[in-house]
């Protein structure tokens, strides 16, 4: 089942690209280069094993859908492997299977992603099948009614089957009111149904081109040796003229709060969202919020899970995040799952105590903690071609740069106490706020 995703991982800053000889990787060895048709391609270097990773991700998703139209962009992810010109439906998952090829797509709210997983002598293979579908789509009527059947019963499935999926959805709508990122990547059921053949060509038509698309490759392969091999099924690829309309971004400041009770939820749970300003309007530096993230809530050793869950067992479970996209707001996010004897008010008011305790106890030892797990992190990403090549892809389609990837390192060393107290106020001070609280239908928390 193809799967639908709004990732959360490393963004970065400013855009960087020249030809082949592109800056060479702290983080990991890479190449960035565009074909004159404005394809921008990054070739990862892991020669641990033959093979090869290979992703192609569009600059278009479901913010792009349309007011009315949506789960545009989710249903033609969809359509993309039924057939072309010259591969007839059905045809290209017989191949994947056939040459032991392991392959997928998702969708996301900025961008749309398909990818390929294999040995390192099927690359070519790989290569002519995405390049065939970048502009060879070729269904008709009566397999976009089929494939809206399939698509429709996956929102059931997946979204409407899950208990706790009305009470997310609407927590999304509230936070980001009117702008399409707060609307589910999947459309409405409604909005599918709707949906016309035409609707779907058009998207296809304006959004697939060479121009809004990068191709990632990371694996046993360099730069030298795939760029022939891109130019021959990429590189006469016509480039049209693609523009994305401008999200709108959230700037006025207001607070609200959304209670839901629901049958089948097993356990309650809280959700603090805080909007910012993007991300080059931030007041800090951007690594600062990461830092404060990763010290609150990420993980076991996080400072909120030692206290409510290890120390005063006020909760079960308690996380934090930061992320931000190319288009609109930042976001800072909070949950808690309080424990089964704990009110929702003595959940609230333990967790804005362990808030103000765990910014006064962060100290310079702490940080440097906190920065070598951040670094820590990061080597996973190195040795691991998927990893690499979903990283740099989500990097790249939300407006960043290759280059400040591989400057991580000394990126995140910049990150002071200071910043982080900054970043601190800036989240929980001066920033919208929406509460959410999700409650079991019977057996109310007072």
């Amino acid at each position: 089942m193809k799967k639908i995703i709004s990732l959360n991982k490393i963004l970065l800053f400013f855009v960087f690209s020249l030809f082949i000889s592109i800056a060479k990787a702290e983080l990991f060895k890479a190449d960035e280069f565009f074909l004159d048709n404005g394809l921008r391609v990054v070739v990862i270097e892991n020669h641990k094993a033959p093979i090869i990773k290979q992703m192609v991700w569009y600059n278009v998703g479901a913010i792009d859908d349309g007011l009315g139209k949506g789960g545009r962009a989710h249903f033609l992810e969809h359509l993309m492997f039924r057939g072309t010109d010259k591969v007839k439906d059905g045809e290209f998952n017989r191949l994947m299977e056939n040459n032991g090829i392991i392959n997928n797509a998702f969708t996301g709210h900025e961008f749309t992603s398909y990818h390929e997983f294999a040995d390192i002598s099927k690359l070519e293979l790989l290569l002519a099948l995405e390049a065939d579908r970048m502009t060879g789509l070729n269904f008709d009527e009566k397999a976009f009614e089929a494939e809206k059947k399939v698509v429709i019963q996956e929102r059931k499935q997946v979204v409407e089957n899950n208990p706790a999926a009305p009470f997310f959805e609407r927590l999304r709508q509230i936070t980001w009111g009117n702008l399409p990122f707060g609307r589910p990547v999947t459309g409405l059921t409604e909005e599918i149904e709707s949906l016309s053949y035409d609707d779907v060509r058009d998207f296809y038509a304006r959004y697939y081109a060479p121009n809004n698309a990068i191709l990632i490759l990371a694996g046993d392969i360099d730069a030298k040796t795939a760029a022939p091999l891109i130019r021959k099924y990429f590189g006469t690829i016509k480039a049209p003229l693609v523009t994305r309309e401008k999200a709108p971004v959230l700037h006025e400041k207001f607070k609200q709060r959304l209670e839901m009770k629901l049958p089948h939820i097993q356990t309650s749970k809280i959700s603090w969202n805080y909007i910012l300003p993007p991300f080059a309007e931030l007041n800090g530096y951007v690594y600062d919020y990461e830092a404060l993230a990763q010290y609150l809530g990420s993980g076991q050793t996080s400072a909120l899970y030692r206290t409510l869950v290890d120390e005063k067992k006020t909760a079960l479970s308690v996380s934090a995040s930061f992320s931000y996209v190319s288009r609109s707001n930042a976001n800072f996010v909070l949950s808690m799952v309080p424990a089964d004897n704990v009110s929702i008010a003595e959940a609230e008011a333990a967790m804005s105590e362990a808030l103000k305790q765990a910014i006064i106890q962060l100290n310079t030892e702490k940080l440097a903690s906190i920065k070598k797990k951040m670094l820590a992190d990061s080597v996973y990403i190195r040795d691991n071609p998927s990893d690499s090549a979903n990283l740099v892809g989500y990097l790249l389609t939300t407006g960043f740069s290759l280059e400040h990837l591989q400057n991580y390192e000394t990126d995140v060393e910049k990150v002071t106490l200071a910043g982080v107290k900054n970043a601190y106020r800036e989240v929980f001070y001066n920033s919208s706020e929406v509460i959410g609280v999700l409650l079991p239908e019977t057996g109310e928390k007072k």
